[in-house]
Parts: C-alpha cells; structure tokens; sequence
C-alpha cells in the first residue's frame, strides 16, 4: 500500500485531491493532511509516507523547507509539488531538492492520477534496483515545458494581463512579441490515442516550423499559437503545421479536425481568438470531422453541410407541408414541445435543425426559381441568418427557425415580394457588376434600369439579397479595390478613381470601415 500525505493551505482545492485518492482503484492510501508545512512536518515524521504532494506557499513554513527537512527524514519520499506559482526560480528550487514531478494548478483529475501512479512505479523500481533511495529528480528541461505550458494556458485563457505575461517572458528567457498572432485548436479523433507519441510527434513538427506554441487542453484536443509580423507568412506556417501534422499521424490519428481564428494583433486579444474558436469547434466537430476550417468561413461552411441528411429535414418538411407563413410560431412550438424537441438543448443539434431548414428553404426557393443556382443561395442564407451564432442559443435558434419558415413557406406560395422579383433583382445584380465602377451608378439609375420605382426596387432588393443596395455596392467596390491594392502599384487616389469614388479621402473612410484598416495598411499587409 502507498501512504499519500497532502500539504495544502486552500480546503477546496485539498478536498478536491482526498477525493480523487480516495476513488483511485489500487493500492493507494490517504495517511494524512495539513494546511500547512510546520503542522505537517509535524504529523509525517509519525506516519512516514511514501509520496508527498505539497504546495509551495503556505504559512509557518512552506513547502521548500518541508520538502528539505523530509528528504532528511525519509530519503525514499517521492515529492510532487502542485503550486499555482510557475516563475523559474521556484522550477530551479524544486530541481535542487530532488523534486519528483511539478504539477500548475489548476489541477486536471486525470493528470494527479496518473503522477500517483508514476511515483509508485518510481518507488517499486528503486526497491527493485537498490532499496530506498534518493530520486535523481526532474530534468531542468521537462521543468521549462511545464512552465511554458503554463504560460500557454494563461494566454489562451486570458489568466493574466499583458504585463504579467511580459514579465513570465522574461523569465522564461522567451519572445513572442509580435504584431500578429493566430490561435488553431486540433481535435483528434481517435479513442485511446497515445498521447506521449501524440505530443512528441507535435514537439517535433513546431522545432521544424519555429514561432509555434503548442498545449494540450486535454488527450485529444491541442491548442497552437503563432506569432508573426507578417500575417500571410504566419498563416502559411500554420497550415504547413497542420499539413505535416496530419502526414506524421496518419497511421495512429488519420481524423485531425482543425479550426483557425482570425488574425489578432495583441496578446490580450488571443484569449477571445481561442474562444470563438473553440465554440466554432464545438460546433463542427461532429459534422465536418477531419476539415480544416477558418473561423472567417463560416457562412461557406453551414452551406457546404445542408448536402447532410438531417432527422429534422423530414421532421420540419412533413410539418411545413400544408402550412403557410403565418404557421412558423406554431410549427416551432409543436416540434420544441414534441419528444425530439428536447435534443434542442444541444448546440451541434440545434445546428443541424437550422442546417435542415436552410435545405428546405433553397429548395423552395430553387423550385419557384429555376434559374437560380443552389449553393448561391445557401451561402446567402447561411452569411444572412448566421447559422453558426444562431445555434448558440435557443433564443437564437428559434428566432432564426422561425424566419427560414417563413421564408420558405413564402418562397413555395410564391407571394413573397423576393421570388415574385428574383429575375428583376438577378437583371439588377447583372447590370451592377458590370457598371459598378461608374461614378454615376445609383440606386435610381439601377430601378430604371429594371423598369421600378427606386422606393419599391430598394424594399424588394434589400428583402430579397439580404442587404441594402448601397451595402451590396460599396462591397462590390471594396473587393476590386482590395483586389487593385494587392496586385498593382496604382496610387490610392487612382484606384478611388477605378472603383467608382471622385473623392479619395471618402473612399477611405468607406474602406476602412469596410476592411478595418485604411487603404494603405491593407497594401502594406497583403501586398
């Protein structure tokens, strides 16, 4: 039997630890606990314990002076510090004593269980090759990777403000000051994966690639930080991590699901890079498993899944089948209140019940316009009703369920203003492309051009695309001038000019509120 003795000054977080001893199967037993150092030297030189987990910082006398005046006592103790406290100095200490292993809190279950388990492996080893003895203790190196995984942890999760994290870089003799950053989180899908061949295989892809970070949330989830001044060659750095990665796995983890965030430019903004996307994670895990997906893409994604066959598709169809718009209130009612309306309270279902709708509306709609092309029209829908953010709530998901009944119930009656005028606004959408570069163009011109009024053409456009027609052209606008900005070295006041804007301080006012960058940053970025 192996004695555990616990030193930890907060009870939560030593009743969190007694309880985890207490439910291990095997031969592992809870001799004692203290809240501090002097109680427990106190108590150990009585119970003499074979492994002692103790934190650093306590009252009366902390866990350095124990773990010293313990390793006089009883040479064979297996020492496990759990601190909150990663600076190197205490790292370097820990090394000095003899320490066995170094856990940060806060503590993972699984990783206390399999430390006990080390250190009783520890312990039948020495007795097998020498009887009791002094550990050699922890390698300086595996102390560092502790330490930067812990540093990791607070970027990624937002544990601590930009100055303590300068202050942790320092120490850690690190550089990831930059003015970029990009967060990807890879799930791998495979049940009982090895995870010391898993993070070897990682340790050595970043040593290739340089300026990654890397941690693992848990087993199978791994989080990777670049940093960069330059955007686009961070970018390609991370999909060539990903490429080799799934290359160097194929054989023990061929499913690698991938999500990258958007670019950011501050440390303090990587934890909210991370945590939109981890929800986008949650979300597609299970529907685009082994993908890799940009956060920036979501719209193209919820139209790639509506080719999925959902069980709601049948369910929403066989209940829209006789109804007509004024229904949508009533048919969402009676599926939520229905026996499958109780899965609604996942967020991946509710994503594939708005993913079915979505099917059915483009369907309708396709069906009352045939000259209308299918994934358009899923790309439409999905950017114009936010598929994935809708699906993050119930709120939101029936308020979006609703308007997608309404819309396709309009759509097959073929009373609403948007399919009786699809061919107007598609004339419409034609004539702009090719003229939105004349200065001249507006909303007028363009009803004439239809045969409308311009109070009429504006309700039916901005009801049937989604959009108002200015927003649809200064978008227009803005594509070609980003296009013209990156592949030709035509001055700013010339391209305002080739885009359709006599005024160039105007045109930069609509382009940065457009991209969030003004003309020339944009150039000097992507150029």
């Amino acid at each position: 039997m192996y004695q555990i003795f616990i030193v930890e000054d907060e009870l939560l977080i030593r009743q969190s630890i007694r309880n985890t001893i207490e439910k291990m199967p095997g031969p592992y037993a809870l001799c004692g606990e203290a809240s501090d150092g002097e109680m427990a030297l106190a108590m150990m030189q009585d119970l003499m314990p074979d492994i002692l987990l103790t934190d650093i910082r306590m009252p009366f006398l902390d866990g350095f002076d124990l773990i010293k005046n313990c390793k006089a006592m009883m040479p064979w103790l297996k020492v496990v510090i759990i601190s909150g406290f990663g600076d190197f100095e205490s790292a370097q200490k820990a090394i000095s004593l003899g320490v066995d292993q170094y856990l940060l809190k806060p503590i993972r279950q699984a990783d206390l269980i399999k430390v006990i388990e080390e250190m009783a492996a520890r312990i039948e080893k020495d007795k097998a090759a020498r009887g009791a003895a002094v550990p050699d203790g922890m390698d300086e190196e595996e102390v560092l990777k502790v330490l930067r995984q812990h540093f990791m942890r607070q970027i990624i999760y937002g544990e601590a403000d930009t100055g303590k994290l300068l202050e942790r870089m320092q120490r850690l003799k690190m550089d990831i000051m930059r003015t970029h950053y990009l967060v990807a989180i890879c799930s791998f899908d495979t049940p009982n994966i090895d995870h010391k061949v898993l993070e070897n295989t990682v340790i050595k892809v970043i040593n290739d690639t340089q300026m990654l970070m890397y941690y693992f949330n848990n087993a199978d989830r791994m989080t990777l930080l670049a940093y960069d001044n330059d955007p686009e060659i961070m970018t390609e750095r991370v999909y060539r991590f990903i490429n080799i990665l799934r290359h160097e796995l194929q054989d023990i983890c061929p499913v690698i699901t991938t999500v990258i965030s958007n670019d950011v430019r501050r440390l303090g903004e990587i934890s909210e890079a991370y945590k939109t996307a981890n929800g986008l994670m949650k979300t597609v895990s299970s529907v685009a498993a082994g993908q890799v997906i940009n956060v920036s893409d979501t719209a193209q994604v919820s139209a790639e899944m509506i080719q999925q066959s959902t069980p709601f598709f049948s369910i929403f169809r066989e209940r829209m089948q006789n109804a007509e718009p004024g229904d949508a209130d009533a048919i969402l009612d009676e599926i939520m209140r229905s026996p499958v309306g109780e899965q609604l309270n996942s967020r991946l279902i509710r994503y594939n019940a708005l993913i079915a709708l979505v099917r059915i509306t483009v369907q309708m709609i396709v069906r009352a316009n045939p000259e209308a092309d299918e994934k358009d029209i899923a790309v439409q829908l999905s950017s114009q009703f936010d598929i994935l953010k809708a699906a993050g709530s119930k709120a939101g998901f029936r308020e979006t369920a609703a308007l997608l009944i309404k819309k396709a119930l309009s759509a097959r009656q073929g009373d609403s203003g948007e399919i009786k005028y699809h061919h107007v606004i598609s004339q419409a959408e034609a004539y702009v492309k090719e003229n939105f570069c004349d200065q001249n163009i507006s909303l007028i011109s363009v009803a004439n051009h239809v045969a409308m009024s311009a109070a009429y053409f504006s309700t039916v456009f901005s009801q049937t695309t989604g959009r108002s027609f200015i927003s649809y052209l200064t978008g227009l606008r803005i594509e070609k001038a980003q296009e013209l900005l990156t592949t030709t070295n035509m001055k700013l006041a010339d391209i305002a000019l080739e885009v359709g804007y006599n005024e160039p301080n105007y045109f930069s006012h609509v382009f940065r509120k457009t991209v969030g960058m003004t003309p020339k940053e944009y150039r000097s970025r992507n150029h």
